[in-house]
């Protein structure tokens, strides 16, 4: 799936081309009214990512060990939020003068890619489009933009998480959607609670046991630990231990990816065993 989708809101006469080619995607502009120009490309773009292209004056930009001058360049959003925890709208800030077209990214791999190419400068059609892959063109409005789910929501999928024959699913803010988080959990005889993590579609619409969703996910637990903080999917299962010591109280459980490590936020309650 790959939408094109322009902002009904600018009137901005910027022009440009995008190239899309497995998980390889270029983009070049150009503006009529300030005169800047350039181009930048993601050498291979990662499944549930964001990518922001930017106007960046006097910039350069690296493709293929090429360094090469560009008035427009490309920012991993995703890479920059770990490193330095902030707001996607002040990273743009801090690091451009101002966003031009954010690609957001579902399962990229193989024929399977999801993939939402947002133009919030430039208006319907300013953009030739070349494209490996069969797209549909649309419109958002970002006047309207705060009252509506961000791609993401959809694109990104969700873990869930099973203790003692329990199912929680929860959102990347902490909120418990499914399953009693003021029960206490009871670990085994061995002090362990085993956690059977689950892949769901977006905001858990279903759960997804295909081959191709074997992602490897990070986990972090804020007491006892846990036997890896990292683990491959098979499809779409894992299990994980986790050792508590003796500890009784609340606790923290968070699944996430390399990139961005919390996208399911856990608040449940180890009890005595």
């Amino acid at each position: 799936m790959l939408k094109i989708l322009y902002n009904a809101a600018s009137n901005a006469e910027v022009t440009g081309k995008i190239t899309l080619r497995g998980s390889f995607l270029s983009i070049s502009a150009k503006n009529a009214e300030d005169g800047l120009v350039g181009q930048d490309s993601v050498e291979a773009m990662r499944s549930y990512n964001s990518y922001i292209f930017v106007r960046a004056p006097g910039s350069k930009v690296k493709n293929f060990r090429t360094i090469t001058g560009s008035d427009y360049k490309f920012l991993d959003m995703n890479r920059l939020g770990v490193a330095i925890k902030m707001d996607y709208t002040d990273m743009i800030q801090l690091y451009s003068k101002g966003d031009v077209i954010q690609v957001d990214t579902g399962m990229v791999c193989g024929k399977k890619r999801d993939i939402i190419i947002r133009v919030f400068e430039g208006m319907k059609g300013s953009f030739e489009i070349d494209a490996d892959m069969d797209y549909e063109v649309g419109e958002f409005n970002s006047k309207t933009l705060p009252q509506e789910t961000h791609p993401r929501m959809t694109l990104w999928d969700s873990y869930s998480v099973t203790i003692n024959g329990v199912e929680f699913h929860a959102d990347r803010k902490g909120n418990i959607l499914q399953g009693d988080s003021s029960v206490p959990l009871v670990p085994n005889k061995n002090g362990e609670l085993i956690l059977e993590v689950e892949k769901h579609k977006g905001a858990f619409v279903e759960k997804l046991t295909r081959p191709i969703d074997n992602e490897e996910i990070f986990l972090e637990s804020s007491c006892g630990l846990l036997e890896t903080r990292r683990v491959r999917l098979v499809n779409g299962k894992a299990s994980v231990r986790l050792l508590t010591f003796g500890y009784k109280g609340p606790f923290k459980l968070k699944l996430g990816r390399k990139w961005y490590e919390v996208w399911n936020d856990y608040s449940l309650i180890v009890g005595q065993e």
